[in-house]
């Protein structure tokens, strides 16, 4: 079986893969905060993909550009917390280097799709240890609901117990937050789909007037998310629109635009995600966003040619003026 996504191809562990599993599995960071040792060398993982990972629904998570693995995800079957037919846990590692571009997520998202349409399972369990901060905030994008936290759980492989929180998240519920879509605000390790959604064509061709696509290095990012994020001074407002379906698919925000004293939104839905509604529930979030936070009065500049204003009318704005090159929406909220 192969499953795919955007970025990823999931697909079988092989022994031909050990250097590059190695490549990751070694580093301290990863291994131990799962509850399994750092590889000692290649053939200690030869032994780990032979006995452990190269079994049924368990899959390498293999960046598309490159070809090669960086990480790994699975389905367990019978283990302490999925004891039947129909259910299965969730595991999941990831090299360091890929932390912070929303990989587990991705690949995560996927392998629920899988779970509950093609395997038909009834929920999925999932946990993680005390401290681990990264896999928590991964479950949570992912829609599982906390369940219950166990004192002292066993961690045979390091010798030792451990604080653990279980989560779950069935097919029912699964259906329901796929059929959704919520505003998420993203961390700054969130910022590389920012940074993919300015970089491409195809999304900032409205911008095309203005400069078409827009550079946004993660150098940049401390200081935009402080900005925007951290010290907002209720004058800027901004959020990812995520679906369980098909996780991040675009930003909405607003500001006081001081120069022409106006609240001014912003809808960018990521273009491989266009076509599924997305623009016309992020704006309806958007303007309740605004109106819960004081205010009056939304406008937006929009290219003359750009079809979104049709969109922006449907959804009771109207047309304050317009020029050449633009033309200025307003909404009273």
């Amino acid at each position: 079986m192969i499953l795919e996504t955007g970025r990823l191809i999931l697909r079988p562990w092989d022994e031909a893969d050990a250097e590059e599993c190695y490549r990751y599995a070694k580093d301290p960071r990863v291994g131990p905060a799962a509850g399994w040792p750092a590889h000692t060398d290649v053939e200690n993982t030869k032994r780990v993909i032979r006995d452990i990972l190269a079994v049924p629904e368990t899959y390498a998570i293999v960046w598309r550009e490159t070809g090669l693995p960086i990480g790994s995800i699975g389905l367990r079957f019978h283990s302490d917390l999925a004891e039947r037919d129909d259910e299965a846990e969730l595991g999941y590692w990831l090299g360091v280097p890929w932390w912070g571009r929303g990989i587990v997520p991705e690949a995560a998202r996927e392998i629920l799709r899988h779970a509950f349409e093609d395997l038909g399972l009834s929920r999925v369990w999932c946990g993680y240890f005390e401290g681990n901060r990264k896999s928590k905030r991964v479950q949570e994008k992912l829609g599982f609901r906390y369940q219950w936290t166990t004192e002292e759980v066993p961690v045979p492989q390091m010798g030792e117990v451990r604080r653990g929180h279980v989560n779950r998240l069935t097919r029912e519920e699964w259906e329901a937050e796929r059929r959704s879509l919520a505003l998420y605000l993203p961390g700054r390790e969130d910022l590389w789909f920012r940074e993919a959604m300015l970089a491409d064509p195809a999304t900032m061709s409205y911008n095309r007037a203005w400069g078409g696509t827009i550079s946004f290095p993660p150098e940049r990012w401390a200081a935009w998310h402080d900005h925007w994020i951290v010290n907002h001074e209720n004058r800027r407002f901004y959020r990812y629109l995520i679906s369980e379906a098909d996780g991040f698919v675009g930003e909405i925000a607003y500001h006081w635009d001081a120069g022409r004293g106006v609240h001014t939104a912003d809808v960018i839905v990521y273009a491989p995600f266009r076509g599924k509604g997305y623009g016309s529930q992020g704006l309806e979030l958007l303007c309740a966003a605004a109106r819960e936070n004081g205010v009056e009065v939304l406008y937006d500049d929009i290219a003359i040619d750009n079809p979104a204003i049709s969109l922006f009318l449907r959804h009771g704005f109207r047309e304050d003026y317009r020029t050449d090159e633009i033309v200025m929406l307003k909404k009273e909220l």
